[in-house]
């Protein structure tokens, strides 16, 4: 970014000062890495009345990332590992790729008990032609009685494509082809019988027909099915039932109107049997598929869904992504029951979730003994441009990975906690796209402007740390659009021992600049550095002088607010 950072600085020394800042020392704010509630409101034509007994959702702060591909959806079996399939991406060096003749669908064995400290491995791929489809990728999976379960379903036409000067991502959902099987945790597969042109439940979208079970997903019993009420096996899906005067892209991986529900008992003799399934037709169940009625709708909200059961709470738990028109940034939401059919309510909508989270379930695994504890596995951002607007990770850690993000239950006995400033609409750095003079490499400069204040010796996602750099370091962060701001935070790396940044200066695009005193070294505190509204497109922040001994200087947090 900058051709000389020592040249730059000292030509930065000489320009003038405009004016006298006030500054003075600000505490980190209380629910800064914890506590966060999420803002934004339900959108009016909901159909789902608000919970009485779920009434939010709170994220403690607590995050873990894994592998670099998306799809999973763990199946916690009687030997209390998971399993799951992914997709589109890498693991361990494995790649693997669900578009084309060659599609492959991934799966892996997911070992630990700590969802920050998992070990996903055992990665392998395995081959499935989606002809006459253009795409085939995992969908439900389940590991029950040492039996391992694994659905894939079709998309076409392939990839992105543009309609009326739009780009949808692979817009049309396809079939729900069969379950390939395997009795040894994945080390041999015997493929389904059935195949994308003679799908399980016979449906077709070769020209963009409506499809009820495209992308069915098992309802998460807990290991081994074990809260089950009568041994089966159980499958929620996202579709729709009319195509007539929609918009393009209605029916999509990500998009839908209409969630459905579907049971078998789990045999390897039943799994392929469309004869053995039964249909949830709004009262009760059918073995005729053209009875099915959906569960839940809302036109044009409805695409990818999973389904927890909460056996403290007892609560069946609904994640829902709302895929806009596939491309842009997504909504999630969950709905609670205490029945299997409904009727569902509202828990919390989650506006911008990710900001383009997907893929969202609730592994049985990693709920705690009286149910208040939970954690959201999502993965996030597969789409790393927007027209013009920048990709957020919200909450922090959202990424194109398996995603954990911890999360509590409010009920109306606990109010919700104080969101923190830091992750406020006013903190305009967190809409910056921020570049460093350097960075190390266990670290990343997003870290700076994340909305938390945390590092070394705590979880260093939170922070930016130079690679090797002392008073030549800078941080630089830019604004497609001309942002009003009149005051700046600053939080130093918050390891004791070294790393303090004792002077810096602020230089604006408007040509002015401002000292910037020393930066409390514990990160528990900050500064505040505050002076009459400008106008600016970029700023940048110059570390001029540092603690001896400081070997990598950075920033915990740089928080840029718009005036009032």
């Amino acid at each position: 970014m900058f051709k000389s950072y020592f040249s730059l600085v000292v030509a930065l020394l000489l320009l003038p000062l405009a004016g006298i800042a006030e500054q003075k020392l600000v505490d980190v704010p209380v629910a800064t890495a914890a506590g966060k509630t999420w803002s934004g409101q339900t959108p009016a034509d909901c159909p789902f009345q608000k919970s009485d007994n779920i009434t939010g959702i709170s994220f403690t702060g607590r995050h873990a990332e894994y592998t670099g591909a998306d799809t999973w959806y763990p199946s916690w079996a009687s030997d209390g590992k998971m399993y799951s399939p992914w997709t589109d991406g890498t693991v361990n060096g494995l790649s693997s790729g669900s578009g084309g003749k060659d599609a492959t669908t991934g799966y892996a064995t997911i070992i630990g008990d700590d969802p920050l400290h998992l070990v996903v491995t055992n990665q392998a791929v395995y081959k499935s032609d989606p002809s006459p489809y253009a795409s085939r990728y995992p969908c439900g999976s389940l590991v029950y009685n040492g039996v391992w379960y694994y659905g894939t379903y079709c998309l076409h036409p392939a990839g992105s494509v543009k309609h009326e000067g739009i780009s949808y991502n692979w817009p049309w959902l396809g079939p729900f082809v069969g379950f390939r099987y395997s009795t040894d945790f994945g080390k041999t597969w015997t493929q389904t019988p059935c195949t994308p042109a003679k799908p399980l439940f016979g449906e077709q979208a070769l020209k963009g027909e409506p499809v009820k079970i495209g992308s069915p997903h098992f309802v998460d019993f807990g290991k081994n099915m074990e809260h089950s009420p009568d041994g089966k096996a159980y499958f929620v899906a996202h579709g729709a039932s009319d195509g007539v005067n929609r918009r393009y892209g209605y029916n999509s991986w990500i998009t839908g109107d209409e969630i459905y529900l579907a049971r078998v008992t789990p045999s390897i003799e039943n799994i392929n049997d469309a004869s053995k399934y039964e249909f949830f037709d709004g009262t009760g169940w059918t073995k005729d598929f053209s009875k099915i009625k959906p569960i839940a709708a809302w036109r044009d909200h409805m695409g990818c869904v999973t389904m927890t059961y909460n056996a403290p709470l007892k609560k069946f738990l609904l994640c829902v992504t709302d895929g806009g028109n596939t491309t842009g940034k997504y909504h999630t939401y969950i709905l609670e029951s205490d029945k299997i059919t409904g009727p569902f309510k509202m828990a919390q909508y989650l506006h911008h979730f990710g900001e383009q989270g997907y893929f969202v379930n609730i592994p049985s695994k990693f709920i705690s003994a009286d149910g208040k504890t939970m954690w959201l596995c999502y993965s996030a951002n597969y789409c790393t441009v927007w027209k013009g607007d920048k990709l957020l990770s919200s909450p922090p850690g959202s990424k194109y990975a398996m995603c954990l993000q911890e999360f509590k239950p409010l009920n109306p006995n606990t109010p919700a906690p104080t969101p923190s400033v830091l992750e406020a609409y006013d903190n305009v750095a967190r809409l910056a796209t921020v570049t460093g003079s350097s960075v190390h490499p266990d670290y990343a400069v997003t870290g700076a402007s994340d909305g938390v204040v945390d590092g070394f010796p705590g979880d260093i996602s939170h922070e930016w740390a130079t690679n090797g750099e002392r008073e030549t370091a800078m941080l630089r962060l830019s604004w497609k659009d001309e942002q009003t701001i009149d005051r700046v935070w600053l939080f130093d790396r918050p390891n004791t021992n070294a790393d303090q940044i004792t002077a810096g200066m602020l230089i604006f695009s408007d040509g002015s600049t401002l000292p910037v005193g020393p930066l409390p070294d514990d990160a528990k505190q900050g500064v505040e550095v505050s002076f009459p509204a400008k106008k600016v497109k970029w700023l940048i922040f110059a570390v001029n002088a540092v603690k001896p001994g400081s070997l990598n200087i950075g920033l915990s947090e740089i928080a840029v607010f718009r005036s009032k």
